[in-house]
């Protein structure tokens, strides 16, 4: 792998940002088919001024989106398995992801039912804003690393939460499967080389 390509990004994992611990084990399965692509619906809270983003504000809100889905949806931790922060910061959701996928596994998560054994992908948004240019760059990197974890030569294919569930997650994002998808596999390029 290209050493400047690995680390463009990187994964803040679990322990690394302080998760609260799963409520019950994990349950890990083969390699996972596609990528599930979502959004928030929803911002960080601020810390401080200006309207940026700062790491700790990134942390807060992977905290805040892990409380919700464990105390509000009644889950055993954070349903997705990444969560991708307007500043380009990559968070781990559910434990044991990265190293499942590091095993070529992956974890059972909750974040679309029937396709719970797939990649979930988080992207924080809001109504029909746009991606960050950071955001959408750290997201195709996110799907190539998985691919490439896997010893694959493209990305894993990549649906909409929509196409599965009754919902309207990710709304305008939908757009930005395809051209975050074709980056991924630029970047899947470059590490396999």
């Amino acid at each position: 792998m290209s050493s400047a390509i690995f680390r463009k990004f990187e994964i803040i994992t679990c322990p690394q940002w302080g998760a609260r611990k799963p409520k019950s084990g994990i349950q890990t399965v083969n390699k996972a088919e596609e990528v599930i692509f979502h959004h928030t619906a929803g911002h960080h809270r601020e810390i401080s001024l200006p309207h940026n983003e700062s790491r700790a504000e990134a942390i807060r809100y992977a905290k805040d989106v892990q409380n919700f889905h464990m105390d509000g949806r009644g889950w055993i931790d954070s349903g997705h398995n990444f969560l991708i922060c307007r500043n380009g910061l990559i968070l781990q959701g559910r434990w044991l992801t990265v190293s499942a996928i590091q095993a070529q596994h992956m974890v059972v998560s909750a974040h679309c039912p029937q396709h719970n054994d797939d990649v979930g992908i988080e992207h924080e948004h809001k109504d029909s804003e746009e991606m960050t240019p950071i955001q959408k760059e750290a997201s195709a990197w996110c799907q190539a690393w998985v691919a490439w974890q896997y010893g694959r030569k493209t990305p894993l294919p990549v649906n909409p939460h929509s196409k599965y569930f009754a919902t309207s997650c990710p709304v305008n994002l939908k757009e930005d499967i395809v051209p975050i998808r074709k980056k991924a596999q630029e970047f899947l390029t470059e590490m396999n080389l």
